[in-house]
């Protein structure tokens, strides 16, 4: 075998070892292949930066000239983890916003690839748990719903999770649960949610869930029961002079539950005197 070739093999091997490279999508090699190399600059950091510039400078392009400017973008994170593949932290938030721009342009095997990588390299960083967050929104619309419960449940399981992140996570695994019919599993979590959530809203959301859910049960009582404690552990929220008090008025006033237990009253009264008309 002549040196040329066998240089060439080592440095194939070499390329595909280094961390943090997904697998290329036919879509994303495609553009790959038509784009020119982005130079490395002096560190990761004037990486980023050059890439996140590219990206903000988006909000002022016409729409026509969106998707090439949204390109070169995108092939600009790429660089991070070209010409730094070993700086962890740096590919993780690189792969974070590489994935943001690739599901707004429509190609989501790549962005869930970016975001298992942000995901994976992540650890010690903010991108880690935002990433899991992003993968169970993405799974979730693309009815993956064993992989959407998969990446909501790691992050109510991270310790470096922020209180309201796993509030959120467990409140989107709640509604996974309850489709996926294991709605004593999700009772469980609205009620943990409802009762010691970080966020006033976020407990009102779970509260809502809870007694939609026991609505379409037919137990209304035990709806009506949930939306009363609701109020009264929401109450000093609720009283507070400040825009979350005002917030947390809005969404008691504006709880789905409300109505769908009005009409699911008024429809079993109107069942029960069809049963038994007044003579």
């Amino acid at each position: 075998m002549r040196l040329s070739s066998s240089v060439g093999i080592v440095f194939c091997v070499l390329g595909a070892a280094l961390p943090g490279r997904a697998a290329e999508t036919p879509k994303e090699r495609a553009r790959t292949e038509a784009a020119p190399a982005v130079p490395k600059l002096e560190s990761a950091r004037a990486q980023l930066d050059h890439a996140d510039g590219l990206r903000r400078a988006l909000r002022g392009i016409e729409p026509a000239a969106r998707a090439d400017a949204r390109r070169r973008a995108v092939e600009a994170y790429g660089a991070v983890r070209t010409h730094f593949g070993r700086d962890a932290a740096a590919c993780a938030e690189a792969a974070y916003r590489r994935a943001e721009l690739l599901r707004q342009d429509g190609d989501l095997d790549a962005a869930r690839a970016d975001f298992k990588v942000a995901r994976e390299r992540g650890t010690g960083t903010p991108w880690r748990v935002r990433a899991a967050l992003e993968l169970g929104h993405l799974e979730r619309r693309a009815k993956r719903m064993a992989e959407a419960l998969g990446a909501y449940e790691a992050v109510v399981a991270d310790d470096a999770a922020a209180p309201g992140q796993r509030d959120d996570a467990a409140l989107w695994a709640a509604s996974i649960l309850s489709e996926l019919g294991r709605g004593d599993d999700a009772v469980r979590t609205w009620k943990r949610v409802g009762e010691e959530g970080d966020d006033p809203l976020d407990r009102i959301r779970a509260f809502d869930a809870w007694a939609q859910h026991l609505v379409v049960r037919g137990d209304l009582e035990g709806a009506a029961g949930v939306l009363e404690r609701c109020r009264e552990r929401l109450s000093d929220a609720a009283q507070e002079e400040s825009r979350l008090g005002e917030r947390v008025v809005a969404a008691l006033a504006a709880m789905r539950a409300q109505e769908d237990l009005a009409r699911a009253i008024e429809r079993r009264e109107r069942e029960r005197a069809e049963k038994n008309p007044a003579k």
